[in-house]
């Protein structure tokens, strides 16, 4: 069987694969192994397989399998709202990972255009999140108690009538439960904002600024 083919073969089921992986799957096949980088070349350049991020490939060039690249991760912010149906805007991947990384601006599959955001999120915020189907892929998402209470901690502001959909969605117990592994600050504002606001969004007068 040829190498590409075989590769294709083993993980083209996967969201992402990394040459690590690929290497791994040869090892002990010597012959087999030793041109795998320039046969991984050649696939990236004639469309077969895309480049995530430096050595992080996919088959599917669909930019919400790039947070498989910074597992464990799950989807927040904004990219949670569009993903939950919570407003009708488009928003660019937002992707919440534990990992360390450089920059929150990433450039994927070579392309300038195609532009995620990451957010490093420490150990002890990494929860409220569940997998839900989004097109072909299953995605981790944050629930709409964790979305919330993200958009505070990492001070992303919308119009008010874009919280619409989330504020309906919110279940107060939850958010409680999860606002207690939280800093006074961050309780006190979302709290006061859910306070003020929610009532307006359950009863469809969500209108005024703030």
């Amino acid at each position: 069987m040829a190498i590409n083919r075989e590769i294709t073969e083993k993980f083209s089921g996967y969201p992402v694969f990394t040459y690590r992986d690929v290497k791994l799957y040869f090892k002990g096949r010597e012959k087999s192994a030793r041109n795998l980088a320039r046969i991984i070349s050649y696939m990236k350049s004639t469309g077969r397989i895309y480049a995530v991020t430096k050595g992080v490939y996919t088959f599917n060039k669909d930019d919400m399998v790039s947070g498989f690249a910074y597992s464990p991760f799950y989807y927040g912010l904004l990219s949670a709202l569009t993903i939950r149906e919570l407003w009708t805007q488009n928003s660019r991947p937002e992707v919440m990972t534990m990992k360390r990384v450089r920059a929150s601006r990433v450039q994927i599959f070579d392309d300038a255009n195609d532009i995620i955001f990451i957010h490093h999120i420490p150990a002890r915020y990494f929860f409220g999140f569940d997998v839900i189907k989004y097109g072909k892929l299953m995605l981790p998402v944050s629930d709409p108690e964790k979305t919330i209470i993200d958009l505070f901690y990492y001070r992303t502001r919308l119009a008010i009538q874009n919280y619409d959909g989330l504020l309906r969605a919110l279940s107060k117990s939850k958010l409680d439960r999860y606002l207690k592994r939280y800093d006074k600050h961050t309780i006190a504002s979302v709290l006061k904002f859910v306070k003020r606001y929610k009532p307006l969004a359950d009863s469809g007068k969500l209108e005024s600024n703030y």
